[in-house]
């Protein structure tokens, strides 16, 4: 169909309209809710009132009635689709623009293309090197020394450019994410043969963080918790596959890696402690948020908000609290004033929460857990009581932390947003 056909709206053509709409945002990272409002949202603002959406996580199906006649299209979905801030950014500008348009199809439909073109806001070198950071500003937060910081950097700039230059090609999620991982780790597993350092586990996973399923974890549970519930779990499970196509790849790097995780103490003040922690958490928070493609006017707010949940964390472990309610809290902290700044600047609240959220992953409990288990896998080997007990209390532990991040992203969402649209 050409532009001009397009444009000579007969009340059927309109259907391709709210069709692209639900691709463009569904394929940029959105939530199903966040698809479903949208479209309804655009409905109403063309005065098409029985309209209905259905987003499944490899299609999407629309109909839409026009008196006596439906008209139904079908989008199938093909893996893998990336997150992409600053699409969803657009589309958020664009609807609440709306009355400009003055109901002429044919230029919102020209606006919804030119977003769907949009090229990455950062070049991917600069993207590279600044997630690179990202994974060592982990490290940092995860104790790692300064031969490590090297080894992240080196091992995770490889992968991050192993992943955009050949991951695209395989076409396939899971192939992308072993490949990724696998060639991560494997270079990580052999710095550390070559420079000397007792943090080797902490430089292992930080050289892979980039590839955790953050966002899908959380829309997956945002979807189970408004009644999306065979998306949601279908994108649970698919998280739950790339975290263990993740830890199935290490298997030959920790067999590498060979000396025992170890913690760096550190002998800095405790205040002092705080502001790097706080200062590597925005440093992160910003890389990842390039890896994203958030706007340039999201990454101070980016920031800002992984500072903050760092430093209630932080606050809360200083004072002798809980420390899962410590990461709980700080992790609701960075949600309200991530969803705040969201509002402010027209970008999902959650994607910012996420992004902070990312430095407080516990990676260094889940390395020490994997490798004891791995210890544990080892049948010639006479296993003592200790180890199977340190590898169940350091997977819990991680466990129950993820869980407690989890929750202080969604419980403050659905509060917040129980009653409004999400456009």
């Amino acid at each position: 169909m050409d532009q001009d056909t397009y444009c000579n709206n007969n009340g059927y053509e309109v259907a391709d309209l709210y069709l692209e709409l639900a691709k463009t945002l569904y394929e940029a990272g959105a939530s199903v809710e966040r698809v479903s409002d949208s479209v309804r949202w655009l409905a109403e603002n063309l005065s098409d009132s029985n309209v209905h959406v259905f987003v499944g996580y490899e299609e999407i199906e629309l109909s839409i009635q026009h008196r006596d006649k439906i008209e139904n299209r079908l989008y199938v979905l093909r893996e893998p689709f990336k997150v992409n801030i600053a699409a969803l950014h657009q589309v958020s500008l664009l609807m609440h623009n709306l009355s400009s348009y003055q109901g002429d199809i044919c230029a919102i439909r020209n606006e919804i293309c030119r977003i769907q073109n949009l090229k990455r806001i950062y070049p991917i070198p600069l993207t590279i090197l600044f997630t690179s950071i990202a994974c060592a500003a982990f490290g940092w937060l995860n104790h790692s020394d300064v031969q490590a910081l090297f080894i992240i950097l080196i091992s995770a700039f490889c992968a991050l450019s192993i992943k955009f230059g050949f991951g695209s090609r395989l076409h396939n999620l899971y192939l992308s994410t072993l490949f990724s991982a696998f060639s991560g780790g494997i270079i990580a597993a052999l710095l550390t043969r070559v420079i000397q350092t007792q943090t080797s586990g902490v430089a292992l996973i930080s050289s892979i963080l980039f590839l955790i399923p953050g966002f899908l974890t959380i829309n997956g549970g945002l979807d189970i918790i408004r009644d999306h519930t065979s998306c949601g779990i279908v994108r649970l499970t698919s998280a739950f596959i790339q975290v263990s196509i993740i830890s199935g790849s290490l298997i030959i790097p920790l067999s590498i890696l060979g000396d025992e995780v170890l913690s760096n103490g550190s002998d800095m003040n405790m205040f002092l402690l705080i502001f790097t922690m706080c200062l590597a958490s925005g440093l992160a928070a910003l890389g990842f948020a390039l890896l994203f493609n958030a706007p340039l006017l999201v990454l101070p707010g980016c920031m800002i908000c992984a500072i903050v949940g760092r430093l209630v964390r932080e606050a809360g472990v200083f004072y002798q609290l809980d420390i899962f309610l410590c990461i709980f809290s700080g992790m609701v902290a960075a949600t309200l004033l991530a969803t705040y700044y969201g509002r402010k600047t027209k970008v999902p609240g959650v994607f910012l929460a996420v992004i902070a959220g990312i430095p407080m992953i516990p990676g260094l409990a889940m390395i020490k857990g994997l490798q004891e288990m791995f210890i544990i896998a080892h049948t010639d080997l006479v296993v003592s009581n200790t180890v199977v007990i340190h590898s169940l209390q350091y997977i819990m532990y991680s466990a129950v932390a993820v869980l407690a991040l989890i929750c202080g992203i969604i419980l403050p969402t659905i509060l917040i947003y129980r009653k409004s649209l999400r456009i």
